[in-house]
């Protein structure tokens, strides 16, 4: 039955793994273990980045959303 759904529900788990995984811990893990001082350039750097891909992730996973309301309004099963 998910089928129809099949790849805005990927998309929709990807875009909520991408960001925690791919760029929030690994950034800050190097942050702590190059003990990079904050407010420096480096770590100003770094949290951009972290937020970008952040604002990213949101837009995926709205577009998502956005894909599977879309599909449930045409979607009819077991017809």
């Amino acid at each position: 039955m998910l089928l129809p759904f099949f790849n805005d529900i990927v998309g929709l788990l990807g875009a909520l793994g991408f960001w925690p995984l791919t760029v929030y811990f690994p950034v800050e893990m190097y942050i702590k273990q190059k003990q990079i001082p904050k407010w420096s350039t480096k770590w100003v750097c770094l949290q951009i980045l972290s937020m970008a891909c952040l604002i990213i992730t949101i837009a995926a996973a709205a577009g998502s959303v956005a894909g599977v309301v879309l599909d449930l309004k045409s979607y009819k099963p077991f017809n």
